[in-house]
């Protein structure tokens, strides 16, 4: 993921958890909010998943996963990808449908 499309600070964190919009699918939560700073998007992976090196594995694959579909994913919003717990038992490919799922409930992805 390049630097210019990460979300950094906590703030930014607090604020897409308190304001942004919620959408839940299958084992990843996605919140987004209206950005005028372009497309930024960070990862949370809870302790509930696992220890380090599991939470850091799946956190990975969810970057790697959002990483090959930022063409298709619409740019202008801040957007928080959450991952429960079961997650972690997923393989990649089970892992990028669930996020793209997730996004195109939300309607934030474009058409081709």
């Amino acid at each position: 993921m390049q630097k210019r499309y990460r979300l950094t600070n906590s703030r930014s964190f607090d604020y897409l958890y308190r304001k942004g919009t919620c959408v839940r699918e299958g084992l990843v939560v996605l919140y987004y909010a209206p950005s005028n700073r372009g497309m930024r998007v960070g990862f949370s992976v809870s302790k509930k998943v696992g220890k380090s090196v599991v939470r850091n594995k799946t956190k990975r694959r969810l970057k790697e996963a959002f990483r090959k579909h930022i063409p298709e994913i619409k740019h202008g919003f801040n957007y928080l990808v959450v991952a429960r717990p079961q997650l972690a038992d997923c393989d990649f490919c089970q892992i990028e449908e669930f996020l793209l799922k997730v996004l195109a409930k939300a309607g934030m992805t474009e058409a081709k």
